[in-house]
């Protein structure tokens, strides 16, 4: 394997767990409505909870709690288990707000989250974090195809997630989730519940984010607390824009596509003091391209197509 091709397959993985991240996003914001600002709350918990579930337990000068050892198939399954319950816990007492309180509670639960990776040091290893972290298929696959292996892992939980969502979509919870996002009060009146099916979505939405972060430990095999900022959340909803809100296509194609424009910048050969202006030109640069593609495409590359909703 080239330096190239390396590079170029850790960028198409890191693609692959964004884009499962923007499928999450894109069901609980695109399909039914709710504009979320802690989408990172579940990806970060799904990471914290993979990690302390099948790492080792702790050395010398290391703090955390478990460490069990568990087989990585049981962990990304109950990483996405915490992630579905930590948005039934966010839910119930938030999804009764409105719009507006709703983002501001959701985003200011992320910053909890992240205070307590960051200083319980019992629990978390507090801001030095824990490495090492195996990564699956490390004993049965040589070094020079692992990379591929991983990345052929990412794009089969990737087709995986889709499915799962693109069969929730057309499905008649899909349709009734749309019906909240049209006209709430006009759903009401055809029996619709609106927080039974909002918590549902977000739950969903907590489960697929859950696992994307047990993927996330695969990518990094680390797991610290800074990975868990703010950012990501409005990245992804950067890439979910780009690809077309309420489209899971575009939903896929934008978490690839941001991944992309994001590393774009590493192949030019430039010195190294106009390298540092490059990187903190990076989030510019997005930003333009994001402005390029709404002026143009104001629903995205794959926008959504309007239907007659049938419940």
């Amino acid at each position: 394997m080239t330096g190239l091709s390396i590079f170029l397959i850790g960028v198409l993985s890191l693609g692959a767990i964004y884009a499962i991240l923007c499928l999450a996003l894109n069901l609980e914001a695109g399909i039914d409505g709710l504009w979320d600002l802690g989408l990172v709350s579940f990806f970060g918990v799904g990471a914290y909870t993979y990690t302390l579930l099948t790492c080792e337990p702790a050395g010398a000068g290391q703090h955390y709690l478990l460490g069990l050892g568990l087989p990585m198939w049981l962990g990304v399954l109950a990483a996405g288990a915490m992630g579905a319950l930590i948005a039934c816990l966010i839910g119930l007492p938030s999804l009764r707000l409105r719009k507006e309180y709703f983002l501001i509670t959701t985003l200011a639960f992320a910053q909890v989250l992240q205070q307590i990776y960051a200083n319980e040091l019992w629990l978390t290893n507090g801001v030095a974090g824990i490495y090492g972290l195996p990564q699956p298929l490390k004993d049965y696959v040589s070094p020079s195809f692992h990379t591929y292996a991983i990345f052929t892992m990412l794009l089969i939980a990737v087709a995986v997630a889709y499915f799962l969502v693109q069969r929730l979509t057309l499905s008649p919870f899909g349709r009734r989730l749309k019906a909240l996002r049209e006209n709430e009060n006009l759903a009401m009146t055809a029996g619709i519940n609106p927080f039974s099916y909002h918590l549902c979505s977000y739950a969903a939405a907590g489960f697929l984010s859950g696992i994307a972060g047990s993927f996330y430990v695969w990518y990094n095999t680390l797991v610290v607390p800074g990975q868990f900022s703010a950012n990501i959340t409005f990245f992804v909803w950067t890439a979910v824009i780009i690809g077309g809100l309420g489209n899971n296509r575009g939903a896929l194609l934008g978490g690839f596509l941001f991944m992309l424009i994001n590393d774009l910048l590493r192949f030019l050969q430039v010195s190294s003091e106009m390298a540092l202006v490059l990187t903190s030109l990076k989030t510019s640069l997005i930003g333009m391209i994001l402005i390029l593609i709404l002026r143009l495409k104001p629903t995205g590359l794959c926008g959504e197509r309007k239907e007659i909703i049938d419940l």
